[in-house]
C-alpha cells in the first residue's frame, strides 16, 4: 500500500469519525432537548417569559375582562352586617348577593365554596328541636330558580350538602379543583367537551357564555390577578343592591360577565399561579369597589385562578400546545446548530455560542406566544447546548487527539505546519506550489567519508544521528524547517512553509549556534576530527508538493537551492565553517562582523556571486595563513559595509 493511500485512508477514517460524532451529538441534543419539555425548571422560565411579555406589551388601558370576582374578605367579615354571622350561616347572604349580580346582567355565577353544611339540619343540643329549619330556604330557592346559570363547587374531598345538591341539580354542582404542573404552579386548564356536560366548574361557566374551548390551554396573564381582575367585596355588593345608584354601578360591573364568588382571605384556598412575577395594575385602572381589595400575597387566591382560566379562554389570552412534531423539529434544528458549533468553532467561543443558542431558543418561545402556541422554552436551549457539548467533547477527546497524534507521528517526516494544514483540510495538498523568498542552508558533516571507512556501520549511524539531532533542534528553535537529509548533510529552509520575519538573521544565528555545538558533538560522538560546514543562500524558490499521485515530497526547489550547494564549495575552498551570499549578508544587523571571502562566477551561473562569512575565530576551520596560528587581533578585520 502506498503512503498516499495510507494517508488517504487516515483522512477518510477521520471524516467518518466526524460524521459519527456529529450524528451522536445531534441525537443526544435532540433527546436531551425533548426531555426538557415540562421539566420542573421549565415552568419558572415560562413564567419569566410571561413577565417579559407583560412588560413589553404594557398598556395604559387594559382591555375589559369578561370575568369578575366577588370576594369574601376580611372587610366583609368585620363589617357590622356580617361580623355576628358565622360563615356556615351565610347562605342567605350569598343568595341575596348572587341574585343582585344576576339581576345586574351577569351571564353566569359560580360559587367557589363547598356548602357542606345546612343550617336546616342543626338541632338544639338540649331539646333536639330543629330551631333553624328553613334558614337555608332563600339560598336553596335561589339555586333552584337559576339552574343553568348558577353553579356551586365540590372537590375530591368535599361535596355540598344533599339539600344544596338537590336545589342546584345534578348539573349545578361541578368540580372547582385546579391541577398544578409538576413544579406546583397552576398554569393550564384542559376542557372536557361538551362543556355543558363537563364535571368541571370552569367548563360549566364557559358553557354559560357559549364558549367553544376544547383544547388544553395555558392561560397567559398580563398582570397580577389580585390587582387586575374586576373585584367587589361581598359587603359592597350587598350595599350597592340597596340603592338605585348602587344597582346602576352593579350593572356596569356585572353586565355580560361571568362572576365568581370565593374567599380572598389569607391562607385560604391559595395557589401558586403563573402571575406571580407579573407587574401590578395601578389602582387607578382597576375595577374595585369602595371597600378596596385585599393585599397582594405571593400565592394567588383560588377564586382568582378560576376567574383567570375562564377569562383567558374567553378573551383569547391562551397558548395551545404546538402541533405534533413541532418540538421534535425544533430540537433537531437546534441540536444541529450546537453540533456544528462544537465541531467547527474554537472552544474559547463556545460559551458565547451557547448564550446565543439559549437566547434564540427563548426568543422562539416568546414569539410563539404571538401565534397562540407555547413552545416549551427548555427544548431549544437544551438541544443546542447538549449538541454543542457532545460535539466539543468528541472533538477534543477524539478528533483533536487523533489530529495531534497525526501531527506528532508525521512531524518526524514533514513539517508540523504542513501536517497541521493537511489534518485540518483532511486532504492532500495539490501538486505544485507557490514562489516564496527563503533562505536555504546546506549543513555538511566534514570528514564523514574518512570516518565511515574506519567505523562500523552502526557506529556511523550513531554519529550521524547524534549530530543531526543536535543540529535539528537548533534549526527548529530558530524557526527553520528541515527539508531533507542528504547522506551526511542537512538541507534546511527559513521562511517556508512557516513564515519567519527575519529569515536571514534567523539562519545566521542558527548557524553560529550550530558551530558552537561542535565541541559538544565531538565529545558525544568521540570523533575529535569531526567538523561542520554551512552554506546559506537567499532568493525565490518554488515551495510545495513535488512528485506524483503515488509518491510525493514537500520541498523547495529552484536556482536558489542550487546556488546554496555551490556556495558550500566556496566554504570548502576557503576553509570556513559558514559561507553566505551577499543578499544574506546585506540583511544582517550592522554589528554582525561580515567579511567578504570570495567573488566570481559559480558553476552553472552567468553572473558574479559574492560570498561572505562572519569574521569570528569559530568560523575558520584552519588558522589564517597570513597571520599564523593566532589571528592578529591588533588590526581590525576588513569588514564590508552594506547599505541599510
Amino acid at each position: 500500500m502506498t503512503a498516499d493511500r495510507r494517508i488517504s485512508d487516515q483522512f477518510t477514517g477521520r471524516k467518518r469519525l466526524v460524521v459519527a460524532i456529529a450524528i451522536l451529538a445531534i441525537a443526544a441534543g435532540t433527546l436531551l432537548g425533548l426531555t426538557a419539555d415540562k421539566a420542573i425548571w421549565e415552568g419558572w422560565v415560562t413564567d419569566r417569559i410571561f413577565q417579559l411579555r407583560a412588560h413589553l406589551s404594557k398598556s395604559d388601558t387594559p382591555p375589559p375582562s369578561p370575568v369578575a370576582v366577588v370576594g369574601l374578605d376580611q372587610v366583609s367579615l368585620d363589617s357590622k352586617r356580617l361580623t355576628t354571622v358565622p360563615r356556615v350561616f351565610m347562605t342567605p347572604v350569598f343568595a341575596e348577593a348572587g341574585q343582585a349580580i344576576l339581576d345586574a346582567g351577569a351571564v353566569g355565577v359560580g360559587y367557589d365554596f363547598v356548602f357542606a353544611f345546612s343550617a336546616d339540619s342543626f338541632a338544639d343540643p338540649n331539646s333536639g328541636e330543629a330551631r333553624l329549619r328553613g334558614f337555608d330556604r332563600p339560598f336553596l330557592g335561589f339555586l333552584y330558580r337559576n339552574r343553568g346559570k348558577v353553579f356551586v363547587s365540590r372537590t375530591s374531598t368535599g361535596v355540598p350538602h344533599r339539600s344544596v345538591s338537590a336545589a342546584a341539580g345534578a348539573s349545578g354542582v361541578r368540580y372547582a379543583e385546579v391541577t398544578p404542573d409538576n413544579d406546583g404552579v397552576v398554569r393550564r386548564h384542559t376542557p372536557q367537551p361538551p362543556l355543558d356536560e363537563s364535571p368541571l366548574l370552569i367548563d360549566a361557566l364557559l358553557a354559560s357564555v357559549r364558549s367553544s374551548a376544547s383544547d388544553s390551554y395555558v392561560a397567559v396573564p398580563e398582570n397580577r390577578l389580585a390587582t387586575s381582575l374586576p373585584y367587589l367585596s361581598l359587603l359592597d355588593v350587598l350595599a350597592m343592591a340597596e340603592t338605585e345608584t348602587g344597582r346602576e354601578k352593579l350593572r356596569d360591573f356585572a353586565t355580560g360577565r361571568v362572576v365568581l364568588f370565593g374567599s380572598t382571605m389569607p391562607n385560604e384556598d391559595e395557589h401558586l399561579y403563573s402571575d406571580r412575577f407579573l407587574p401590578w395594575l395601578p389602582d387607578t385602572l382597576a375595577e374595585t369597589g369602595e371597600s378596596g381589595r385585599p393585599y397582594v400575597r405571593h400565592a394567588t387566591a383560588g377564586v382568582y385562578v378560576l376567574a383567570d382560566l375562564i377569562g383567558a379562554a374567553l378573551s383569547g389570552r391562551t397558548a395551545l400546545d404546538p402541533p405534533p412534531g413541532t418540538l421534535s423539529i425544533i430540537a433537531v434544528l437546534f441540536a444541529i446548530f450546537g453540533a456544528c458549533a462544537g465541531l467547527l468553532l474554537p472552544l474559547s467561543v463556545l460559551p458565547i455560542v451557547a448564550a446565543i443558542g439559549m437566547s434564540a431558543g427563548l426568543s422562539l418561545s416568546f414569539v410563539g406566544l404571538d401565534f397562540g402556541y407555547l413552545l416549551a422554552p427548555g427544548v431549544a436551549p437544551v438541544a443546542a447546548i447538549s449538541g454543542m457539548v457532545v460535539a466539543a467533547i468528541g472533538k477534543v477527546g477524539v478528533l483533536q487527539r487523533r489530529q495531534r497524534s497525526l501531527v506528532r507521528l508525521f512531524g518526524h517526516y514533514l513539517s508540523p505546519d504542513v501536517i497541521q494544514q493537511m489534518a485540518q483540510s483532511e486532504e492532500l495538498p495539490e501538486l505544485g506550489g507557490e514562489t516564496r523568498y527563503v533562505v536555504v542552508a546546506f549543513i555538511d558533516i566534514v570528514g564523514f567519508t574518512k570516518m565511515s571507512e574506519r567505523l562500523p556501520d552502526h557506529e556511523v549511524v550513531r554519529v550521524v544521528n547524534t549530530s543531526f539531532d543536535a543540529i535539528g533542534q537548533v534549526i527548529t528553535k530558530h524557526g527553520g524547517y528541515i527539508d531533507k537529509y542528504i547522506g551526511d548533510a542537512i538541507m534546511a529552509v527559513w521562511n517556508a512553509p512557516n513564515t519567519v520575519e527575519y529569515p536571514e538573521q534567523a539562519a545566521v544565528d542558527a548557524s553560529r549556534e550550530i558551530v558552537e555545538l561542535l565541541d559538544g558533538i565531538r565529545s558525544q560522538t568521540g570523533q575529535t576530527a569531526l567538523d561542520l560546514r554551512i552554506a546559506l543562500n537567499s532568493g525565490p524558490v518554488l515551495v510545495g508538493d513535488i512528485g506524483g499521485q503515488h509518491r510525493r515530497s514537500f520541498t523547495v526547489m529552484g536556482t536558489t537551492v542550487n546556488t546554496a550547494s555551490r556556495i558550500e564549495s566556496v566554504a570548502k575552498d576557503k576553509k570556513v565553517r559558514l559561507a553566505v551570499n551577499d543578499t544574506v549578508a546585506s540583511k544582517l544587523p550592522e554589528d554582525y562582523p561580515v567579511k567578504k571571502i570570495w567573488s566570481g562566477q559559480l558553476r552553472g551561473l552567468s553572473h558574479d556571486t559574492h560570498v561572505f562569512t562572519l569574521d569570528v575565530p569559530a568560523m575558520y576551520m584552519e588558522p589564517d595563513k597570513e597571520t599564523g596560528d593566532q589571528k592578529d587581533r591588533r588590526q581590525p578585520p576588513k569588514l564590508v559595509k552594506f547599505p541599510r
